[in-house]
């Protein structure tokens, strides 16, 4: 996994702005990969499972990815934790 900042567009037009991500890029066959990663988001942002992000990263990378599994500490309540699976190439 690599860190990255960054924008992050939501469906509903509430982005967040400079989010450290967390990316893992899997090369696969015939120079396809796929993606996936985390960041930890405000539970006050409310990002629901299946949500789709687009995601534009530090390194000017760019990709759409949808909200695979959000989960919520009761240590951190201010705080909930989104994995995200990339739909398509982060070119």
């Amino acid at each position: 996994m690599t860190s990255h900042l960054a924008h992050i567009e939501r469906s509903n037009r509430k982005d967040l702005e400079r989010v450290e991500v967390q990316v893992t890029i899997t090369e696969m066959s015939a120079g396809r990969q796929s993606w996936s990663g985390e960041f930890m988001s405000r539970s006050a942002d409310g990002i629901l499972p299946n949500e789709r992000l687009a995601l534009t990263l530090d390194t000017g990378q760019k990709g759409t990815a949808r909200v695979s599994e959000t989960r919520f500490d009761s240590r951190t309540p201010d705080a909930t934790i989104v994995h995200f699976t990339g739909t398509g190439p982060l070119a």
